[in-house]
């Protein structure tokens, strides 16, 4: 199925993305967890979000807007980026920016690679959002390469603190062949209603 997604801005800096007033929903996630193939497996289409190689190929926060109604931001990932400290540091400051300030985000999806769980970063950026109250719901990725008991194992990994339960129950998804992706259409539909 495709969406009616088209690319709107790109903001590396912070000052663009006030602009636009549609409500929100935020996807991170370290530099290699596949962002941009799940943004694309989401809106069915395969070259809305671009997909690289390199990791930390998106440097700022790109905003795609979605069926005319809402807004997909694709934040700048984080852990495996080649750069340099201090562009990752520039990063951080507009991530959290953008997180603290936005207010039409209603929710932000925390991408992690469900082979490993989630990991020191993750569970910052966890603790990042229960503190300040922004919703967030955990999304297993490359959920394709695990077997049906490794998927129950994934899934326990989320257990434990608060703040890790807090995104609720993981969503297991692979962009390849595109498990869970319904699943997490029906919670982003639900992200956006009243």
């Amino acid at each position: 199925m495709t969406t009616s997604a088209r690319f709107l801005l790109f903001d590396p800096v912070g000052n663009a993305w006030p602009a636009v007033r549609l409500p929100q929903v935020a996807f991170a996630g370290r530099s290699n967890v596949g962002k941009s193939s799940l943004l694309n497996a989401l809106v069915g289409q395969s070259r809305l979000a671009r997909v690289s190689n390199t990791p930390g190929r998106t440097r700022g926060i790109a905003l795609f807007e979605v069926e005319g109604r809402f807004a997909f931001a694709d934040l700048p990932g984080y852990g495996f980026a080649k750069v340099s400290r201090s562009e990752r540091e520039a990063w951080k400051g507009l991530v959290e920016g953008y997180l603290e300030e936005c207010e039409s985000l209603r929710r932000v999806y925390l991408l992690v690679d469900a082979r490993r769980g989630p990991e020191e970063e993750e569970r910052q950026l966890a603790a990042f959002l229960a503190a300040r109250a922004v919703p967030y719901r955990w999304v297993g990725t490359k959920g394709d390469k695990l077997s049906a008991r490794e998927k129950v194992a994934a899934a326990a990994r989320f257990d434990g603190e608060p703040w890790l339960a807090g995104g609720g129950p993981v969503l297991l998804t692979s962009a390849r062949t595109k498990a869970g992706i319904d699943l997490l259409w029906r919670d982003v539909r639900a992200a956006f209603s009243p």
